[in-house]
């Protein structure tokens, strides 16, 4: 699992179904893989659950205790006052930056040249996280900011599976079980230990090293921005204005820490997951020709570059990217941890099991997608979606803690997708060879593409 984690999780879940209980050095992990369990872990029970303490430690960091990490009061107050922000009749306004990102990239982009597909999508999704959300431009800046966001999130791949942040995780899950035991005066002292295991040890080791300097960067960028924005945010409204402004029934709104946290989050989930959909995309289109001239042709069709109100002529589109985040899902893997007896179907778990959901595998289950590994964007058409239990697909999570930015994805994934096909065809350069990287997302490496200008960029 902690060397080659897609096709361990995979054939775990072929040989064992359902779900099954394997022992670890600190404790026993029970993984759901059906999608009637999963949609018991993440909707029916969702509040029998919180998420893994290891995945909150990872990510930490960097994305302290924002959206993706927080729990409890904190959690919802901050989910209450972003939900609004993300609704889908306001979004659409993003579609002509989606657009205008990917224009610009394809612009840099010599005819017949070879580039690096992921390297690209990286670039256009963070000028489009950083127009919409800060107004600001950072498409000059994608590799800077591309490799301090890399070293975080594979520190926190890396650290998901290190004895020592396991064994602080587990530390964390005992001191909850120990405070139901104690007195109320020590109760409350042995939560907040617990609570305050949650941040990672940092060792003085290269790799932390590493990590500091990628965060310093990341915290420079953004306490400049929202210093900026508070002193002259009338007026505008990129997500960073509206959150500093946002306040809550109680006319509450965030500190500094709190929306650093939350842009953070939205930076590193607004990119990073749409990036490699977008990649895997590419390549997959790139090995099925067919498919491919069918997208060509949906896309020519329109005659120009699509904006969001073109979105259901672009079915196909549309399609192709929810097939990719079918095959390779970017959020690959995730727990959850029960913080009070539950049950999953017909299963018991005790307080302090920890739960692992694997979109991955749940998606190439056999008895639910037949021939899981076949590139088939029919599996969603509105007929074949209405036949599938709601959590088969979960590339965004389900329940409570879906991914406030599903909608966002959704329609950036084809606009960006269109665009790039309106102005260029692709193909595998030769000789590539392209491998999941699984990190703290899913990744493809040595996506090498040979490009071929269709049309000038505007």
């Amino acid at each position: 699992m902690r060397n080659d984690r897609v096709p361990s999780l995979v054939s775990f879940t072929d040989r064992f179904g359902d779900i099954a209980r394997f022992s670890f050095v600190f404790g026993d992990i029970v993984i759901v893989a059906s999608p009637e369990l999963v949609h018991d872990v993440l909707v029916t029970h969702a509040g029998s659950f919180q998420k893994s303490p290891i995945l909150r430690s990872a990510l930490f960091p960097l994305a302290g205790e924002g959206l993706f990490t927080s729990e409890g009061e904190l959690w919802k107050r901050q989910r209450r006052l972003m939900a609004p922000l993300f609704r889908q009749q306001g979004i659409a306004a993003f579609g002509a930056d989606m657009t205008g990102c990917a224009e610009r990239a394809v612009g840099t982009w010599r005819d017949g040249g070879v580039v690096d597909m992921a390297r690209e999508t990286t670039r256009i999704t963070m000028a489009v996280a950083g127009k919409t959300l800060f107004d600001t431009d950072t498409f000059d800046d994608a590799d800077e900011l591309g490799e301090a966001l890399t070293t975080a999130l594979e520190w926190a791949g890396v650290e998901s599976a290190s004895a020592s942040l396991i064994a602080q995780a587990r530390a964390s899950i005992g001191l909850e079980l120990l405070a139901d035991r104690l007195p109320d005066a020590l109760a409350g002292a042995a939560r907040r230990a617990a609570n305050g295991l949650i941040k990672p040890i940092m060792w003085p080791t290269r790799r932390n090293r590493e990590l500091k300097q990628a965060i310093a960067l990341l915290d420079e960028r953004v306490e400049r921005m929202i210093s900026e924005r508070r002193s002259s945010a009338t007026g505008r409204r990129d997500l960073l204005s509206l959150l500093l402004s946002a306040q809550d029934d109680d006319g509450q709104k965030m500190n500094d820490r709190q929306v650093r946290d939350e842009v953070l989050t939205l930076f590193v989930a607004g990119h990073e997951t749409t990036a490699s959909s977008l990649a895997w995309a590419l390549m997959l289109l790139a090995e099925h020709p067919a498919t491919y001239a069918d997208v060509r042709a949906e896309v020519d069709a329109l005659g120009r570059v699509p904006t969001a109100e073109d979105l259901p002529r672009l079915e196909l589109c549309s399609r192709v990217f929810k097939e990719s985040l079918r095959i390779y899902s970017p959020v690959f893997m995730f727990g959850r941890v029960a913080v009070e007896a539950v049950s999953i179907g017909p299963y018991e778990a005790p307080k302090g099991t920890v739960v692992l959901v694997s979109p991955l595998a749940l998606h190439r289950r056999r008895e639910t997608w037949p021939d899981p590994e076949r590139f088939d964007p029919g599996r969603f058409t509105p007929e074949q979606e209405a036949k599938r239990h709601k959590s088969a697909f979960i590339p965004f999570s389900a329940g409570p803690r879906t991914c406030i930015g599903n909608h966002f994805a959704l329609m950036e994934g084809p606009l960006v997708l269109a665009t790039l096909l309106y102005h260029a065809d692709v193909e595998l350069a030769p000789g590539a060879r392209v491998e999941p990287e699984a990190y703290a997302t899913l990744r493809p490496k040595g996506l090498m593409m040979r490009v071929k200008l269709r049309a000038p960029a505007s």
